[in-house]
């Protein structure tokens, strides 16, 4: 499992509590995911969990990245302030499988469409 994270502070904490919970799959790198999701090869992983800042409004150019990232049985986990459904998610390749509201946080659970 790689865990991708731009602040130093946070990618100090994640690998703090990769050590503490002895969780030796668990690889925690620092960068720009973006970058990290458009190097990897084509349907290369089973899911993608995106928790970008809010008021970066990167959502679709998240999307776009992990897509490719994704195999056709992939999902795609999606933190925003918003609902994502139907054209936002289907220009994408996406459907929504599930929607969620907790507090001001919409989590959507995504699938590629056949």
């Amino acid at each position: 499992m790689l865990l991708v994270e731009a602040e130093a502070v946070l990618v100090d904490q994640l690998r703090a509590i990769v050590k503490r919970l002895d969780a030796g799959n668990v690889r925690v790198q620092r960068g720009n995911a973006l970058n990290v999701l458009a190097a990897l090869p084509p349907a290369s992983l089973d899911v993608v969990f995106l928790d970008p800042p809010f008021d970066a409004q990167v959502f679709d150019k998240a999307l776009a990245a992990a897509r490719p990232a994704i195999g056709p049985e992939g999902f795609i986990y999606l933190e925003a302030p918003t609902e994502w459904n139907g054209e936002a998610v289907e220009r994408h390749g996406l459907a929504a499988v599930r929607h969620l509201k907790a507090g001001a946080v919409h989590g959507h659970l995504l699938r590629p469409v056949a």
